[in-house]
Formats: structure tokens, C-alpha cells, sequence
């Protein structure tokens, strides 16, 4: 397992089993559980610029020091992938409509047989910008929501506002994500770590995030280095500063 940062993911090479099949553009996660569900492949020219969606359950292996992926994918399953509305917004409906009941995440991440590997989306179109967010009201599933889309959004706390989302921290085994990087106002960019645990609202309406803490707790906490890899050791300094329960210890509480 490791801890990377989804803008470090961004421009990432994506190898495919006979050749390169585009770069990493954005993710989508699910807005509820907090697990990413697709990786957005840019697929340049070979395929005119369409942009592709992955399953992260196609990953084989993810090489951060050469800036490259590996899928589990050839580059005729991208090429005949079948085609998506990109102008409605991608909820529970959308997400069946695409097969997704084979993809297998759930709340505590990826799971499913070997039917789940090669899971591919094609978009007509390049993505010109971001789309609707919305709460799907006829459905209790999740909807799909691009990391792209939260950056800048700003994090209000119990005693005033904060800053703002500047990245996340995703889990590289189980894609769930582990943290929101919150860069803060007044703090020379300072920027801080939020479980998503600790989120009280998200307004997609107003983009706005609240957490249930206090401004200057979450400026106090440990400082951390983005260019170095997140250490166990800095995460139980963190939550023990926060004072809640280490996301390791819900999982073995939960099992």
C-alpha cells in the first residue's frame, strides 16, 4: 500500500498490453463512500483525443519514479469501448448503465473476481470542462464526482472558514481516499491534512466543504512534506493531535 497524491497521478503514462493508451487526466470517486471509481485517460491522438474511462481494478502495477501505469487492457478494448452521455451527470444510473455492478467497489474500496478486470469507457468527445454535480433524489447509490471538479472548493470549520482543497491522498491498493490536502488562508499556504471521516456537509450547490473542528486545531496539526511519501508514523501523529480514531483502527473495527 501506499499513499499518493492525485495531482502526482495526473499526467501519468498508461501503458495498455501492446502499447501506450494515453495519460491520466483526472479521476472520478464516489461522493459517498470516498473511493475513486474511474481514472480519466486522455487518449491523445492515436484515438483522436477521446477520453477514456478505467476502472482502477485494471491497474497492474504503478511505477510513481517512472511516471508510468500499467492496465491490464489492450488497445482494441479501449478503441471499442462503448459510449457515454459526457453532457448528464454520472450517477448510480449511469454508473449500472456501464456495467458497473462488475466493478465491485464499494464502501471499503475495490473488491470483485477476475470478471472485473479490463473495465474501459469511452467518451464521444474530449471533456470540455466540469460537469454537473448533482444528488441523485430517485436513487440511493452514489454519483460520480471529478477530483477536478472539488479543487479550490472552500473548507469552512465550527469557528470560520479555513481554505481551500488543493488535492487528495489516495490508498494505491484499495483507491479509497484517505485524505483532502487543505491549503490554508492565512498560514503562508500551509497545507494540512482532513480525513474524510470529519466532514460534516458537502454544498455541491454553494462548492463548499465543512469539517467539525476547529479552525485552529486543524492549522496546529503535525506539518507535512507532499514531496515525501506519507509515513505511518506521521498518520498516528495526526490523529492522535485530532484526538479520532485512526481510519486503520474503523476498518478493523468494522471487520
Amino acid at each position: 500500500m501506499m499513499l499518493i497524491s492525485l495531482k502526482e497521478l495526473k499526467g501519468l503514462t498508461i501503458q495498455a498490453k501492446d502499447g501506450e493508451i494515453g495519460k491520466i487526466n483526472d479521476v472520478y470517486f464516489d461522493d459517498r463512500a470516498w473511493v475513486v471509481r474511474y481514472l480519466i485517460d486522455k487518449t491523445g491522438f492515436w484515438l483522436f483525443g477521446q477520453e477514456v474511462l478505467i476502472s482502477p481494478a485494471s491497474v497492474q502495477t504503478l511505477d510513481m519514479e517512472k511516471h508510468q501505469m500499467r492496465v491490464d487492457l489492450t488497445r482494441d478494448q479501449v478503441a471499442n469501448s462503448p459510449k457515454i452521455d459526457k453532457e448528464k451527470p454520472l450517477t448510480r444510473d449511469a454508473d449500472n448503465m456501464l456495467g458497473a455492478d462488475d466493478i465491485g467497489v464499494g464502501g471499503v474500496g475495490i473488491s470483485g473476481t477476475d470478471t472485473m478486470q479490463g473495465d474501459v469507457y469511452l467518451y464521444p468527445m474530449p471533456l470540455g470542462g466540469p460537469r454537473e454535480i448533482v444528488h441523485d433524489k430517485e436513487s440511493d447509490g452514489p454519483n460520480m464526482i471529478s477530483t477536478g471538479d472539488v479543487l479550490k472548493y472552500p473548507i469552512s470549520t465550527s469557528d470560520g472558514d479555513l481554505g481551500f482543497v488543493s488535492d487528495f491522498i489516495v490508498d494505491s491498493k484499495s483507491w479509497e481516499i484517505r485524505y483532502l490536502v487543505i491549503e490554508t488562508d492565512q498560514d503562508k499556504g500551509k497545507k494540512v491534512l482532513i480525513d474524510p471521516e470529519w466532514i460534516d456537509w458537502i454544498s455541491w450547490k454553494k462548492r463548499r466543504i465543512s469539517v467539525s473542528m476547529e479552525r485552529e486545531k486543524i492549522k496546529a496539526c503535525p506539518s507535512f512534506d507532499l514531496s515525501l511519501p506519507i509515513q505511518r508514523e506521521y498518520e498516528d501523529l495526526l490523529y492522535d493531535h485530532y484526538e479520532c480514531k485512526k481510519y486503520w483502527e474503523r476498518k478493523d473495527a468494522d471487520s
